[in-house]
């Protein structure tokens, strides 16, 4: 007979295991026990209520000389095991074990092995129980041999824990001890394999069973269908099921409800059900479990009214659903959103005696809380007056729901519930939490929450950081983003890719792209591979910025790293050129990339090219999309309609409607609201408020800008009550009015001469959280200098920088003040903007100075300007200082402002100056191939400055790593400068 090998021993044992007990009781116990009459006296008497199975442990496994003797240890033993209220444990009885067997006394040790056995409630408990079987066999040998019968309980108990590795162990012992296993061993050992999905061992076992000349039985068939079953090996399985008439082996019902369960779980619920028809065939009847698992199957399968229907059959087969079945029903009705649904089986639940458990409230409360959290409060509430005690994973729930209704507070409120209640809150609510949080600017909290996820003695891990950081970086509050960063790493949690792809979409979004473009270096150093969505984001930003060349040079860099970029990378270039006017050059390169066109690359193409007033092959691209069979939808012809108003062609635009009508397609609130923007604008304001109309009767509510554009109107026909009656109705609707929706109203105020009511909108519009912008004080300033010039009508913005006095700035930030406004970075950014741009930086510089006598600091746009405006001026000494104070404020100049500088330094001839400036910036973290591409390439070569730039390159290319690449362009660049310059030279001589 084939035999296994025998496993070793774990390095520990039950007489090694470490003291639980007091050790005074441990010695009287001693000396007690040393007395002939020891259960009699008043000694015992007085210490019996106090000993525990630890002490008796700890008694038997004392050195030689301080344990009782055997039959005074057994007989102790026996005594405890009858005394009302103790109960020994696998420990106590290991111990004694350790001792008889030590002492070679005899004993039932086989009953002792049982009892033990018995005791064990726990993997730690067994463990400690098969240390001591093999302690025994070892110190006794062949004379305390157990018996089959008793080894294949011993497995048994051992697959209650599904410790495998153990079971592997008794069974060598068994047959070192000469023995022969029978069926009910192998079964036992095929069983626990096939749980775990070992089908490699249980086959062994298997063939060890045929080749000890035993006969498979119904049992095993049935684990080895199981094992088939967890392993996914579902043909098997069934071709196993199929043979077992013909192995000798009857089907039951353990069979089918096997194979039931294996089929709802690979989603094969159609041959599952064919299966549980087929169970009449062999005298079997479904049990619950089989109902439950097709009843779970279907609702899985979105079959919800035919698991049903199949739940109301059970009482009708004689079968009483249990808690599970019912779960089962209410998951699928949950699932589906049929909430009602799930609360009449709960009911039912309850009227027919079966209490709903953990599962059930929390199955239940989960489904309530996409969209009606107070109900899941409410049914927890009744549900705790009920005896029910929430969990964490109910108050998780809870929270989650009202994160996603945006119910804030209430979220916060369950949260200090949760914890009242003694249960532990995870990483994951605490992220949910704070993002929350973000969400509504409550930022000081946000950070208190994060600074009590340490305190209650957890550490976030680098997917909370990363949803925290995203969570800033989203809410525009990217600087905060990257001192969690700086925390993040402070507790020794590296960031990965998406850490670093949401900081940098954050700065990009922030108009801070050199700041993300330093990011990519970073990333590389701490070992991260830089991946599509990196590329994409960057190119984002250069695009944003204008800066075409850039964005073409990281698309290449992407594809060359083995990367292939995705639908969403190709739309964004795209995208960009198309905004820019080069709908053309986005088109061509499409088609150069082979770039099979998708909804989103012809909705932009037709964008790009209505917007650049090629209207017709905009209407072509639409009719290729549809003989490609990509369906236009509403959002492709709302670009097309607008492009078609602008132009001044409604006539054409509203047909086009009707060809959204024929193909299904509904009209959007943005297309409706550029039709009556322009029928407004042509003065057909019936035909506008018809349109209104269809649009309301379409279930559309008016956005923002729709109402704006009535407001517009009105404005511009002198009706502001009329624009004032509609802002606030837009407000009672839920309707915020925007920055532009505010600014048209100002503009109308001032035209009517109304400059306080002009302001009492201002303060309005900063009260209702909407930040004024440039614009704003644009359109201020314009009325106010309207009103100091004599016999003027009209101010245009455009110009209006130029003529603009000083004191009218002062009669503006005045006028502020009167209106209960104090001047914040916004307003002082806007004035030296506007000053900037006119190249008046001795006003720029005014203003500066006034902003900081009020306490504010400026920032990084303000300088921005500043340096700018001093560059076009031809102040460089100024525009290092402002540089120099920039760096000191922990700002990173942008490299723009860097190029502006070099080159006019070089202008001047101050070579020296502009290569100790270049040294400088390589040393401030840029990312080093921007530097190359925009100072050196776009700037001092595309101004001529190659000898200058050789040496810069060659500063760098000693010190810092750039892209081969990127060092290919530059020389190259480099070379045909020269060789144009050279050129230039020899024909003027």
């Amino acid at each position: 007979m084939r035999r296994l090998p025998p496993l070793s021993r774990p390095a520990t044992s039950a007489a090694a295991a470490p003291s639980t007990s007091t050790p005074d009781v441990v010695a009287e116990l001693g000396r007690i026990l040393s007395t002939r009459r020891w259960n009699k006296g008043r000694a015992y008497k007085r210490l019996a209520p106090s000993v525990t199975a630890a002490h008796v442990a700890d008694l038997f496994r004392a050195a030689s000389a301080a344990a009782p003797e055997p039959a005074t240890a057994l007989a102790f033993f026996e005594w405890l095991a009858r005394r009302p209220g103790f109960r020994h444990t696998a420990g106590s009885h290991a111990a004694l074990l350790h001792l008889l067997s030590r002492r070679a006394a005899p004993a039932q040790y086989e009953r002792l092995v049982v009892s033990m056995l018995n005791c064990s409630h726990t993997a730690e408990d067994m463990r400690v129980s098969v240390d001591a079987i093999q302690a025994i066999r070892r110190t006794g040998g062949a004379r305390l041999a157990l018996s089959p019968k008793c080894y294949n309980f011993a497995l048994r108990s051992l697959a209650r824990f599904d410790m495998t590795e153990y079971m592997g162990r008794v069974y060598s012992q068994l047959v070192q001890d000469g023995l022969l296993p029978d069926t009910v061993t192998y079964n036992t050992m095929i069983k626990s394999y096939c749980k775990e999905g070992d089908l490699t061992m249980a086959h062994r076992y298997f063939r060890l069973l045929l080749e000890g000349g035993l006969e498979p039985e119904t049992f095993t068939c049935n684990a080895l269908v199981l094992g088939y079953c967890r392993t996914g090996q579902l043909r098997k399985a069934c071709w196993l099921f199929l043979m077992m008439p013909l192995m000798g082996c009857q089907r039951n019902e353990y069979s089918y409800t096997i194979l039931i369960q294996g089929l709802c779980e690979a989603r094969c619920v159609r041959e599952a059900l064919v299966l549980f028809l087929m169970m009449k065939r062999d005298d079997c009847s479904p049990n619950v479990r089989a109902f439950t698992f097709l009843i779970r199957g279907l609702c899985k399968s979105g079959r919800i009214d035919d698991a049903r229907l199949l739940f109301d059959a059970m009482p009708q087969n004689g079968v009483v659903p249990s808690v599970i079945a019912y779960n089962a029903m209410i998951d699928g009705y949950c699932k589906s959103g049929r909430m009602n649904d799930a609360l009449k089986i709960k009911e039912l639940m309850e009227k027919n005696g079966c209490y709903p458990d953990d599962w059930t409230y929390n199955t239940m409360i989960y489904g309530l809380c996409d969209g009606k959290t107070e109900e899941a409060e409410e049914l927890l509430d009744n549900a705790v007056r009920g005896g029910f005690t929430p969990t964490a994973i109910t108050f998780t729930n809870l929270i989650n729901g009202y994160c996603m209704a945006e119910m804030i507070d209430d979220a916060l409120r369950v949260k200090n519930k949760m914890m009242s209640s003694k249960c532990k809150l995870d990483i994951q609510v605490f992220g949910k939490l704070i993002n929350s949080l973000i969400k509504k600017d409550r930022l000081k909290e946000a950070k208190q929450l994060l600074s009590e996820i340490s305190e209650n003695g957890l550490v976030p891990n680098v997917i909370t950081y990363t949803s925290i950081i995203d969570g800033y970086c989203k809410s525009g509050k990217v600087d905060i983003a990257l001192e969690v960063l700086k925390m993040m790493e402070r507790d020794g949690c590296q960031p990965n890719a998406w850490t670093y792809n949401s900081l940098m979409y954050g700065l990009v979004k922030d108009k801070k792209l050199h700041k993300a473009m330093a990011l990519i270096t970073k990333m590389q150093e701490d070992g991260i591979v830089p991946n599509a969505i990196t590329y994409t984001t960057l190119v984002q930003g250069q695009c944003d910025e204008h800066d075409f060349d850039n964005a073409f040079r990281l698309f290449e860099m992407m594809e060359q790293n083995g990367l292939t970029p995705d639908e969403h990378a190709y739309a964004v270039l795209t995208n960009a050129l198309c905004k820019a006017g080069r709908a053309e050059e986005a088109y061509s390169f499409l088609v150069r990339k082979g770039v099979t066109l998708t909804k989103l690359h012809y909705t932009t193409l037709i964008d790009g090219f209505s917007k650049a007033g090629n209207t017709d092959f905009a209407a072509t691209l639409i009719e290729r999309m549809i003989h490609e069979g990509c369906t236009p939808d509403s959002y492709t012809y709302s670009v097309l309609l607008h492009a078609l108003c602008k132009q001044k062609r409604l006539h054409e635009a509203l047909p086009i409607l009707d060809q959204m009508s024929v193909r299904g397609i509904k009209c959007t609130i943005f297309a409706y609201t550029i039709l009556i923007d322009e029928m407004l604008r042509e003065g057909k304001h019936d035909h506008a408020k018809r349109m209104y109309n269809e649009m309301t009767s379409a279930g559309h509510k008016p956005s923002a800008t729709t109402y704006t554009v009535f407001i517009n109107l009105y404005c511009k026909e002198g009706r502001l009550e009329e624009a004032e009656d509609l802002i606030l109705k837009m407000e009672r609707e839920g309707v915020a009015p925007d920055v532009v929706t505010y600014n048209i109203f100002i503009d109308g105020c001032g035209h009517m001469g109304y400059i306080d009511r002009a302001f009492s909108t201002l303060k309005h519009m900063v009260d209702a959280s909407c930040e004024p912008n440039y614009w704003t004080y644009c359109l201020l300033l314009k009325h106010l200098l309207k009103g100091n010039l004599a016999n003027a009508r009209f101010v245009d913005t455009s110009g209006m920088w130029n003529l603009i006095e000083v004191d009218t700035i002062w009669q503006l930030l005045e006028r502020m003040v009167k209106h209960g406004l104090n001047p914040n970075i916004t307003t002082y950014s806007s004035l030296i903007a506007g000053f900037c741009k006119a190249s008046r930086l001795e006003e720029a510089c005014l203003l500066l100075d006034h902003m900081c006598g009020k306490g504010l600091s400026p920032n990084e746009d303000i300088y921005t300007l500043l340096i700018k405006c001093c560059c076009d001026t031809k102040f460089f000494e100024k525009a290092l200082l402002y540089v120099s104070d920039m760096l000191q404020c922990g700002f990173q100049p942008r490299l723009e402002s860097y190029k502006l500088l070099m080159l006019g330094l070089c202008n001047e001839g101050d070579f020296e100056k502009a290569k100790s400036l270049f040294s400088d910036l390589l040393e401030l973290g840029y990312n080093h191939d921007e530097v190359a591409w925009k100072i050196l390439n776009d700037g001092l070569l595309k101004a001529g400055y190659a000898d200058i730039c050789f040496q810069m390159l060659s500063v760098m290319d000693k010190r810092y790593s750039i892209s081969s690449q990127t060092y290919t362009m530059v020389t190259n660049n480099m070379h045909e400068v020269s060789s144009s310059l050279v050129s230039e030279l020899r024909e003027a001589s």
